[in-house]
């Protein structure tokens, strides 16, 4: 057999092999089970038995958001300026005013020390003008000098003045942009993200670092308008943090009055209580309010999982037979709500 021929009829084996493997695992080879009910073999009655019960009460939807902190903020620089010191890491506990970042003040030092010298001549002119007026106004009290002698001295002294005036608001700003030279944290918090180095050039409005205050946290949560219209501020929400698998009480301390165009959606923010636990940005969902509704309850020992199918045995006058469910969350005292499969008042037989 030639080389071509063989590689052909073996690629068509191939094929062959494949399609067996697909038809046998997508149940081409079993008998079919219809979908919706399926009836069991007559293996006997169960033993235990529950009835499928129907409750109304207070319906929930869950909302997920982000633990945020009431208190967060961006630490900027104000001049230009290279970095020379950073005293802070991520994770640093800082208190409000204390020293972050030490900027480069060469300059800002020169510019202060050459307005002082100004300042200190321009005094000294000022005095002399003073002197100057005190002697011209004795002199034309005695009629010596003229008035307009007086006149100008008068204007040189208000001409000093000015200077000196000017100056002084000069040294004023010089000592502020100074003061720039000393980034210091204006809240008490930690420090979660150092976004420059020593040797960086500080941009103003660039954030070089980030705090939040732990002692405020709060979840921030968009919710359906319909809803979030129903909540006031200072009603409690229940709150649930997977990652520690708890829940929280929050208490609503701000709804913000704008809806999001798009997603239809109010911002409400409810306050955590104080827990070393938590952390900012961490994922949260809150259970917001949604009226009454009706649903059906069956013990949890009821449904039979079969990979990420869920069935139940019903009992009924011709014997058990088992059903496809889709179940909801689980509830209190064993329970699990019934979300398709079951009617009201029918009975489910429970596992040992």
């Amino acid at each position: 057999m030639s080389g071509p021929l063989r590689r052909v009829l073996e690629a068509a084996l191939g094929l062959f092999v494949i399609g067996l493997a697909v038809v046998w695992l997508s149940g081409g080879c079993g008998e079919r089970v219809p979908a919706g009910e399926v009836r069991v073999s007559e293996g006997g009655e169960p033993g235990a038995v529950a009835e499928v019960e129907r409750r109304v009460g207070p319906g929930l939807e869950w909302a997920s958001g982000a633990v945020e902190s009431a208190r967060r903020a961006a630490v900027a620089s104000r001049i230009l300026a290279r970095i020379e010191e950073i005293r802070v890491s991520a994770g640093s506990e800082v208190a409000e005013g204390d020293l972050l970042i030490r900027l480069d003040a060469r300059d800002l030092d020169a510019r202060t020390g050459e307005v002082g010298e100004a300042l200190r001549g321009a005094r000294a002119r000022l005095a002399l003008a003073r002197t100057e007026k005190q002697r011209m106004s004795k002199l034309v009290a005695e009629g010596v000098e003229s008035l307009q002698r007086l006149d100008r001295t008068e204007s040189d002294l208000r001409v000093a003045q000015a200077e000196v005036d000017r100056l002084e608001q000069s040294q004023r700003e010089s000592r502020t942009g100074l003061s720039f030279a000393e980034i210091r944290s204006p809240v008490s918090g930690r420090v979660v993200d150092r976004l420059a180095e020593p040797g960086d050039t500080a941009v103003p409005g660039r954030p070089l670092l980030r705090i939040y205050d732990p002692t405020v946290l709060r979840v921030e949560l968009p919710v359906r308008e319909s809803l979030a219209v129903r909540l006031s501020v200072g009603a409690t929400l229940k709150v649930r943090i997977p990652s520690l698998e708890e829940e929280f009480e929050g208490v609503i301390d701000e709804i913000v009055p704008f809806a999001e165009p798009g997603a239809r959606t109010l911002l409400i923010k409810a306050r955590l209580p104080d827990d070393g636990r938590l952390f900012a940005g961490m994922f949260a969902r809150a259970a917001i309010p949604a009226g009454e509704r009706a649903s059906l309850v069956v013990p949890e020992r009821a449904v039979e999982r079969v990979g990420q199918l869920e069935f139940v045995t019903v009992v009924g006058e011709g014997g058990p037979e088992r059903r496809m469910v889709t179940t909801g969350p689980r509830l209190e005292q064993g329970l699990v709500e019934v979300l398709s499969g079951l009617d009201a008042g029918e009975r489910v037989a429970l596992a040992p």
